[in-house]
């Protein structure tokens, strides 16, 4: 079992872990971070009591939240019935986050040529708490491939991108995830318990995550994590497709290779 494998199980549900820091913790500026996290990539717009459900908080408060968030343009509401979309301050947010990721205009020629090789999707993501964000990604002319798209989310348990990060992690990174455990019920706790050592297994016989059928049944995938240097988040690039056109032993045999190299020359640039 891995070290992170422990420390998980060292983790009661009912004793929470406590922290030293906890008293700096800005309780209502967490709320309103969550409440734009919560808009996924495919989300036009989300009504208060939907953005109450996926946050777990009480509409009331979801709806002081939007409220304040729209006064200061990182929501707009939009006419059809007070729903709210993402405004434009969010942009300033995430582009200077990208701006300081270089890797991604080296990473996008290399990646197009793996996801033209294996006629499958080439992405790069980091970590956005518990899941994954494709930052860049690239797709084949192959008739079939994945509908995902930059600001797509990925499970840290279930995918080959989330088990590479894992299996990975820093300790300041490793420390993170740990942070948010008290976050999950029971079903979701045993299945980040199983991520971590599904990710460790893999990477120690392949050098790679893998997830076969595991993040959706019709779908497989590798991973591998990428060492972006100091000031950089932590990154993982993946391959991944329908399972129909891409086999597992396509990907170990002849994909994994070519991906694990990739994933040494980003580390280098």
């Amino acid at each position: 079992m891995t070290r992170l494998s422990h420390q998980l199980d060292d983790l009661s549900p009912a004793a929470p872990a406590k922290s030293n820091e906890e008293r700096y913790f800005i309780t209502a500026l967490s709320r309103g971070l969550d409440v734009l996290a919560c808009f996924g990539s495919g989300d036009k717009a989300l009504s208060n009591q939907q953005i109450a459900t996926r946050c777990g908080l009480p509409k009331s408060t979801v709806t002081r939240i939007t409220f304040t968030l729209t006064k200061l343009g990182y929501l707009i509401q939009l006419d059809n019935g007070g729903r709210y979309a993402i405004g434009s301050a969010t942009l300033a947010l995430g582009s200077s986050t990208l701006a300081r990721m270089d890797i991604r205009q080296l990473a996008r020629p290399l990646m197009q040529e793996l996801a033209d090789f294996s006629h499958a999707t080439v992405a790069l993501g980091v970590r956005d708490r518990l899941t994954m964000i494709y930052i860049e990604m690239c797709r084949s002319s192959a008739t079939v491939a994945l509908t995902l798209q930059v600001g797509s989310r990925m499970p840290l348990a279930t995918s080959a991108m989330g088990r590479a990060f894992l299996a990975t992690a820093s300790e300041q990174e490793r420390n993170d995830v740990l942070s948010r455990w008290q976050e999950l019920d029971d079903a979701a706790r045993t299945s980040l318990r199983q991520g971590v050592e599904k990710g460790s297994a893999d990477y120690r016989q392949f050098g790679c995550a893998t997830s076969f059928g595991e993040w959706q049944q019709d779908v497989n995938g590798i991973a591998v994590g990428v060492d972006a240097g100091a000031g950089t988040p932590a990154m993982v690039i993946n391959c991944g497709g329908p399972s129909a056109s891409l086999s597992r032993e396509f990907l170990l045999d002849e994909v994994r290779p070519r991906l694990v190299a990739l994933a040494a020359r980003l580390g280098h640039s």
